[in-house]
């Protein structure tokens, strides 16, 4: 880019010289035409005074112009000429014109112009003069137009390599900036202090990005970590339940426990895995769902039911109340009630209910999910439905046997359906509200 600018300038630079030069050449020459004219013009008409004097001879007359740098050609009435030179003009001179015609004889350059007589002796007379001088000074002055145009355009280009880099000095000391960005080094941001207008927006939206990316980093080395630690510990449940069973001689009825113990923890590092690609596959548009229209209620019944004989063990019942029919996803907007009422009653009091309230209006069906239990702190809320998440950072809970993407996964379902979900905790009651738009 600033080989390209620096030619433009120069280019454009070198064609105004040129422009210029060729103004200056045009202006002189225009100048140095009108003088001459004005020269002649100003000696016709003495020399129409004189010839019709005839005390005066027409030796004194040619002596009078020669003295004054005039030629001058009479034409007789007998086509022979008496003039005050011996320069021999071309025929094309005697023809009466406006306009001055130029001629040359040897080495000479003339410029004359004609004039008929209504005269007993002569036809009329040819006046010029010389113009070697003017031609001397045009190439003088050619010559110092194309050194000045060569001095000029190569100034010029000096000066625009100057400004092209000067210009370009912020650009170079965003660039420096940037190349100091590493994956370890994503909190570097870009200064707009010292930055021309132009590029202040610039910085603006890189420093963005810069946020994006680092947010994005940082996402993805917690999801490493969260997954590897969701992993970690059925495994190490696995091996060291393995290596107490083989230490020594079991009955076939430990066996069988130890067996389905192991199985309870693939199971989980099973369904961890499922979700983790289920959200991977929301986040990159690639879960196909159907669009018909569902009756809420007449859905969310058997789930209802299903998890009111879990919740009997807890004293949690479970009521349903409201009407609403939706379009979407049949098992998608299954599986959002499903971790909803699971996670409502992993999280409840004992002998508290758990309600599920549908209300459909003219432009959205609003289902809200509540429990009593503990309030979740507000600092917590936002990030609730985030990866792994748990207000509890040692990542244990009594009632909790959940990886943490339960909310997550309701949130991808949300989206799909372009739904918005929201949670409210206050006083030990705390609310999932999910709305579709209609």
């Amino acid at each position: 880019m600033k080989s390209k600018l620096t030619l433009m300038f120069f280019t454009t630079s070198v064609f105004v010289f040129i422009g210029l030069g060729f103004a200056i050449q045009y202006l002189v020459q225009s100048h140095f035409y009108e003088e001459d004219l004005r020269l002649i013009e100003s000696n016709r008409t003495s020399i129409f005074v004189l010839l019709e004097n005839k005390k005066i001879s027409s030796s004194e007359i040619f002596a009078s112009l020669k003295s004054r740098g005039i030629y001058i050609w009479l034409e007789k009435n007998d086509a022979t000429l008496s003039q005050n030179t011996n320069i021999i003009p071309n025929d094309s001179a005697f023809k009466q014109s406006k306009k001055i015609n130029e001629w040359s004889y040897n080495d000479g350059t003339f410029r004359t112009l004609y004039y008929p007589l209504d005269n007993d002796n002569y036809m009329g007379f040819l006046i010029g003069i010389n113009i070697d001088h003017h031609i001397r000074f045009n190439k003088r002055l050619n010559g110092i137009l194309m050194w000045s145009v060569g001095i000029a355009s190569l100034l010029s280009f000096l000066y625009s390599f100057m400004i092209v880099n000067m210009g370009f000095k912020p650009l170079q000391s965003l660039q420096d900036r940037i190349k100091q960005v590493q994956p370890n080094k994503l909190n570097i941001r870009l200064s707009d202090t010292s930055l021309p207008n132009e590029l202040i927006e610039f910085a603006k939206i890189q420093n963005q990005m810069l946020e994006r990316l680092e947010l994005g980093f940082e996402r993805l080395s917690d999801f490493s970590s969260d997954i590897a630690h969701e992993l970690k510990t059925p495994l190490a449940n696995i091996v060291t339940q393995t290596h107490v069973t083989l230490a020594q001689p079991r009955t076939p009825h430990e066996y069988q426990e130890i067996l389905l113990s192991n199985l309870e923890e693939l199971e989980r590092i099973n369904k961890t895995i499922n979700d983790t690609l289920y959200l991977a596959k929301s986040e990159n548009d690639l879960l196909l769902k159907d669009n018909i229209q569902l009756d809420l209620n007449e859905l969310f019944a058997p789930i209802v039911e299903y998890y009111s004989i879990i919740s009997e063990e807890s004293g949690n019942p479970i009521y349903l109340s409201g009407q609403g029919t939706l379009f979407g996803d049949k098992s998608m907007i299954q599986r959002i009630i499903n971790n909803l009422l699971s996670n409502a009653i992993r999280h409840s009091e004992k002998n508290t209910d758990i309600t599920i309230d549908i209300k459909e209006t003219s432009n959205n069906v609003v289902i809200a999910v509540s429990n009593m239990g503990d309030t979740i702190d507000e600092k917590d809320l936002p990030f609730i439905f985030e990866r792994f998440y748990r207000a509890d950072k040692s990542r244990q809970h009594l009632s909790s046997s959940g990886a943490g993407l339960g909310l997550t996964i309701v949130r991808a379902i949300v989206n799909a359906h372009n739904g918005n979900i929201t949670v409210q905790s206050l006083n030990g009651n705390t609310t999932f509200t999910v709305a579709f738009n209609k």
